[in-house]
């Protein structure tokens, strides 16, 4: 059965990083729980990028939230830069992908990844979005 279902989130979309009316719109979804996908993480400046391979030795961290309905979905497409009738065009692309939680159970869901070059970005080696920004935060004190 496919479903509006789940979104895995790993990076301005996590709770602890979305701002504004993303984060209200989040507020709004039910949090499933943390979660892991196989793939890269990589640091695009304001912003990470994913980019799955279930072959893949490493893992993104996120979380998991449980989509209430169409409209929460067309918005976060929108945040997203997905165009579903340009994808060529969108800055992620909206896909299907099988997150792993913590107590093992793997939850169907959706993801945004990347649709540029990825050749030249800094890759995020623990695949925590959040905490790469604290490492960032805490090197850059120390200057």
């Amino acid at each position: 059965m496919k479903m509006l279902g789940y979104l895995f989130v790993y990076g301005t979309l996590r709770s602890e990083c979305a701002r504004g009316a993303v984060a209200e719109l989040l507020r709004r979804q039910r949090l499933f729980g943390p979660a892991r996908v196989r793939g890269r993480l990589y640091d695009l400046g304001h912003y990470p990028g994913a980019a799955i391979d279930e072959e893949s030795a490493t893992e993104v961290c996120g979380q998991i939230y449980e989509l209430t309905d169409e409209q929460t979905l067309a918005a976060l497409d929108a945040y997203e830069g997905y165009h579903p009738s340009d994808e060529r065009g969108s800055l992620f692309l909206r896909s299907e992908t099988v997150a792993a939680l913590d107590d093992g159970r793997k939850v169907p869901c959706w993801i945004y990844v990347y649709n540029g070059d990825l050749r030249n970005a800094e890759l995020i080696a623990s695949g925590d979005y959040i905490e790469h920004l604290r490492s960032k935060l805490s090197g850059g004190a120390q200057r």
